[in-house]
């Protein structure tokens, strides 16, 4: 009797010891998985404090040689990239110079209809994209897509020394192009920047002379507004700067929602995008300024324009409108997206052909050992932190001010 027991109490433990190694062994395949790909703890995990911005699903920093994603690369099939911006298929193009045997293609979407996209597609058991190239939408693709682990964040260990911040151990991935929502005015009628603080432009001199890009169709600029909103205190004191008083806020909940208030007092016009406003403004000796993309600069010669950016204004310039890359989740050709994100990097030494159609007058990629084609180097742009959770959470609040004041 007793050899009886002894032998069914080492079956019971038998089928309980399989029966725990079988759960932890299991993962449900309609969730998203987080990647981890042989991650560095001091160059590629995104600090903890810096208002959300952090990502558990980290994939980043690969110690893969050129060589050997290349030789991996090979054996895949054509590399998918979901791009908003249409540069990378310039960097399509050299890369499969560079790379025979690799095949790219590259459609364009919008960041919001592309993150509407990648989650149906995932949801559905679809893992089609490798590569994602994505600017921010109100912290929405932090939100949404990179705490969820649909977006992943790369940075090969051995670029990130170069990588300035945010965009090395704090923002929500590596930017491979930033610009940002300022102040341009004409440089025929101007011989130097006429605004050297927003509230410049509630003042009479610009009454009726102001124009911006509608933020209720572009999130980007409806960012630059939250972000005012977000930072009011920096708006206060740059209202007293101006004008050697503290700010009366007449109703309003503080100096970001007043400078709001104050622009459409001030005759505030509102066109459907940046390119129409520096068509308004961009005329032989136009007075008035509008906001739009520090990047539009370089359409000056094909439009005609004698446009320039004010790249230093109070209390802070603007905030950063970011490029991310990614590699998305379940990509089928992983090594594949690694090889052309280096690319688009410019490769370990910053040279690399991939960067170049980032590198643009009006864009800056931050790496420290790029030359910028502008005359302020990234280090040294004034702007506010992008501060994803918060915008995610102020942004509708900020909307609904907006469509008030603008009705």
């Amino acid at each position: 009797m007793y050899h009886k027991k002894k032998s069914l109490l080492a079956m019971i433990m038998l089928i309980c010891a399989i029966t725990l190694m079988t759960a932890c062994g299991t993962t449900s395949k309609d969730e998203p998985a987080s990647k981890e790909t042989n991650a560095s703890a001091d160059t590629a995990a995104p600090a903890a404090d810096n208002a959300g911005n952090g990502s558990d699903a980290s994939a980043a920093a690969s110690t893969e040689t050129v060589e050997e994603l290349y030789a991996q690369a090979k054996e895949g099939g054509k590399l998918i990239v979901y791009s908003t911006s249409g540069r990378a298929n310039d960097a399509a193009e050299t890369f499969m110079k560079q790379y025979p045997g690799i095949e790219v293609e590259v459609s364009k979407v919008k960041s919001d209809e592309m993150m509407d996209k990648v989650t149906k597609e995932q949801d559905a058991g679809q893992f089609n994209p490798d590569v994602i190239l994505t600017k921010e939408v109100s912290g929405a693709v932090y939100e949404e897509m990179v705490k969820q682990g649909r977006y992943i964040k790369y940075l090969p260990e051995e670029f990130a020394p170069m990588v300035d911040e945010p965009y090395r151990t704090q923002a929500e991935a590596y930017a491979n192009y930033v610009e940002f929502r300022t102040i341009f005015y004409n440089a025929s009628t101007y011989s130097q920047a006429p605004v050297t603080n927003w509230w410049d432009l509630t003042t009479p001199e610009f009454k009726g002379k102001v124009y911006t890009a509608d933020p209720l169709s572009s999130p980007a600029f409806m960012d630059l507004f939250t972000t005012m909103v977000i930072n009011s205190d920096d708006m206060a004191a740059a209202y007293k700067a101006k004008f050697g008083k503290d700010i009366e806020l007449n109703g309003t909940e503080n100096a970001g929602y007043a400078f709001i208030k104050q622009l459409f007092d001030n005759g505030l016009i509102v066109l459907k995008g940046s390119d129409d406003v520096l068509d308004a403004i961009g005329k032989a000796k136009s007075d008035a300024v509008g906001l739009a993309v520090s990047g539009d600069v370089s359409k000056n010669e094909e439009n005609g324009w004698t446009i320039a950016p004010i790249l230093d204004i109070q209390p802070k310039t603007s905030v950063p409108d970011s490029g991310y890359l990614f590699i998305a989740n379940k990509a089928p050709h992983e090594a594949a997206a690694k090889l052309f994100i280096r690319w688009m990097m410019g490769e370990k030494d910053g040279t690399g052909a991939g960067m170049e159609p980032f590198n643009k007058l009006g864009s800056w990629v931050p790496r420290s050992d790029v030359k910028t084609q502008n005359d302020v180097a990234f280090e040294e742009l004034n702007l506010w932190l992008f501060d994803g959770e918060k915008l995610y959470n102020t942004a509708p609040q900020v909307r609904d001010f907006w469509i008030k004041h603008n009705s």
